[in-house]
């Protein structure tokens, strides 16, 4: 029996920990997976041995090595298996993607947690949905300001890359924005983006990227991801609705 070479500590629901499953389809490798109960404390090993903060993904090489932050590891198993083509040889197009990356942790991804989380007024919601679908048009710039050689729905064109599977967890829980909101709103949001010329690329990337073998295989159902988001962050608000 083969020992698997990667050890891949893991939680289903850790959109961050989705991001190494990806890149580890896209790369083809044997690996191992550890889940890790992020809901109790962690195991003494996994703090000794793996990760002093508790955290997921992790990845423990078979020598013992180990890396951590979804990033780091998904660019670590870009760089070891370069026939993946998930790194741009272009160093334009390596800066646009951290850049992307960068754009969308500080900033959408934000504005989006903030709206799934304006359920207190009305005034409060359209403020937050206003918010959301401004900073998806400034993403949906960078998408048709990157420097591509060949046309096609993912950030650098034809070839699906770091950029995308860094992302890519996002954009398949793109539902949570108006999850927990009436359905009037779920419906309104839909057609609102559909109506928008300025959001189009956007919405061409996000379903490509989504729909994608290796996304598809390493994202949890939508029922796994709301009862982890709701135990999470809207437990107590939910039952007093």
């Amino acid at each position: 029996m083969t020992v698997p070479k990667l050890t891949i500590y893991n939680n289903i629901a850790c959109p961050y920990a989705n991001r190494v499953l990806i890149a580890l389809q896209e790369t083809q490798q044997e690996y191992e997976l550890v889940d890790i109960d992020l809901k109790t404390p962690r195991p003494e090993y996994y703090l000794k041995e793996v990760n002093p903060y508790g955290e997921v993904p992790a990845l423990k090489a078979a020598d013992g090595n180990v890396i951590l932050e979804s990033l780091v590891i998904a660019e670590y198993l870009a760089d070891s298996h370069p026939d993946a083509n998930l790194l741009s040889k272009d160093p334009l197009q390596r800066a646009q993607s951290r850049y992307l990356i960068q754009h969308w942790t500080s900033r959408a991804q934000p504005a989006i947690a903030k709206a799934s989380l304006a359920l207190d007024s009305p005034a409060e919601e359209a403020k937050a949905l206003d918010l959301a679908e401004a900073e998806l048009e400034k993403v949906d710039a960078l998408l048709r300001q990157v420097n591509i050689t060949k046309e096609g729905p993912y950030f650098l064109g034809a070839q699906f890359s770091y950029a995308d599977l860094a992302l890519a967890p996002f954009l398949a829980r793109g539902y949570l924005l108006t999850a927990f909101h009436e359905e009037p709103v779920q419906k309104a949001w839909d057609e609102r983006l559909k109506a928008n010329r300025n959001v189009q690329r956007f919405l061409t990337w996000r379903q490509a990227v989504v729909e994608r073998p290796s996304v598809l295989k390493s994202t949890p159902s939508k029922e796994v991801v709301l009862e982890a988001y709701s135990t999470k962050f809207l437990k107590n608000r939910l039952q007093k609705k």
